[in-house]
């Protein structure tokens, strides 16, 4: 393949895989593997995902379902909300170490980056007392990208800290004043200039880098500014999808693909799922052998295209592998999905934008 501008996401091999956007400025060269495109799209299919999504206000102690001690809180750009908020790292917490889970090295080490915070898990127990603790059981605000900024406000001061770590919190018996679990931890050097310890404060989405702003051509933060967005399904999780003019996927300055407002809604289901990928960790084998309406904590290129396809309900309940991908639809690209398979690996575009696997090493 030519004339492609990619984000590149660097990660130990033993700590974990990402799963990558990137966007096609050319055409494929023909010599890379067999296309296949899906023709069934129309705009009279159930619209699951036309409707304006509202935020989820603060939830305090509301629900604790499905192992949560309280909702993740889905934030809306240019709106401020008072949630919990802890510090963490330097000399009196020393086990926290000085490296962020983010896969960037360049991001990594906090003391470069003090303007940091980590999106905490609400989860009633901490999964690494038992296992992995992994990027989506960090779900307090809704599985944030790496490189998502926030506009933190406590006591006079105001700052912009960038997601680069996660971590479980402090359990599900300590809240705030109104009942708000903590949902952000605070990196040391910029919580003392916040003074934040174990604190209520404000926080606002604020316009980030992130990965896209090697695109080359996000989308601003105004052109998002109204906050349309739609839930993009129920499997797996409740990532909003944001949605932009016209029928082409875009990357939005925080990380996170935009549908076209005028796609069909098979298309925004695939993007919604392609968020809810996001981030997560890559495993040879991951994703296969499990339903795909249930999401895994790992996948590979082949279980995530099958994921996606999922998703957008043209596809399965089981993945399959690259191998078996080179032989599904149609030959040739498609108007919105085209799947692009050989027997060694397999990624697809959907409504232009390309999702990809990649095991860093």
């Amino acid at each position: 393949m030519s004339g492609r501008i990619a984000t590149t996401v660097l990660g130990n091999r033993t700590v974990r895989g990402v799963l990558l956007l990137t966007v096609l400025i050319v055409v494929l060269a023909p010599v890379l593997v067999i296309g296949a495109t899906i023709t069934a799209f129309s705009q009279s299919e159930a619209q699951a995902c036309d409707t304006i999504g509202e935020a989820q206000a603060p939830a305090g102690r509301e629900v604790a379902k499905d192992g949560l001690f309280a909702k993740p809180l889905r934030l809306r750009t240019g709106e401020w909300y008072e949630v919990g908020a802890t510090e963490y790292g330097g000399p009196s917490d020393p086990s926290s170490g000085s490296y962020g889970s983010i896969p960037d090295p360049s991001e990594s080490y906090l003391p470069a980056h003090p303007n940091t915070f980590a999106e905490l898990s609400i989860l009633s127990t901490n999964p690494a007392n038992h296992g992995a603790f992994t990027f989506a059981d960090a779900n307090a605000l809704d599985n944030l990208p790496y490189m998502t900024g926030l506009r933190v406000a406590h006591e006079g001061h105001q700052e912009v800290l960038y997601k680069r770590d996660i971590g479980y919190g402090q359990g599900p018996e300590q809240t705030i004043g109104n009942g708000e679990p903590y949902r952000l931890d605070v990196w040391w050097q910029v919580a003392q200039t916040l003074g934040v310890s174990k604190s209520a404060v404000q926080i606002q989405l604020a316009p980030t880098g992130g990965t896209a702003a090697t695109l080359g051509e996000p989308v601003t933060s105004e052109e998002t500014a109204n906050g349309e967005e739609c839930s993009g399904g129920t499997s797996g999780g409740s990532i909003p999808l944001p949605l932009v003019p016209g029928t082409r996927t875009q990357i939005l300055p925080n990380g996170l693909a935009a549908a076209g407002r005028e796609a069909p809604a098979a298309v925004k289901a695939m993007v919604a799922a392609g968020n809810r990928l996001y981030g997560t960790t890559y495993l040879y084998g991951g994703g296969h052998g499990t339903s795909l309406d249930e999401l895994q904590p790992a996948y590979d290129c082949s279980s995530a295209v099958s994921y996606v396809l999922h998703a957008g309900g043209v596809f399965g309940e089981s993945a399959w592998d690259s191998t078996e991908l080179e032989s599904y639809g149609l030959p040739g690209p498609g108007q919105y999905v085209s799947i692009y398979a050989n027997a060694s690996h397999a990624f697809m575009y959907v409504g232009g934008l390309r999702l990809d696997t990649v095991e860093s090493p």
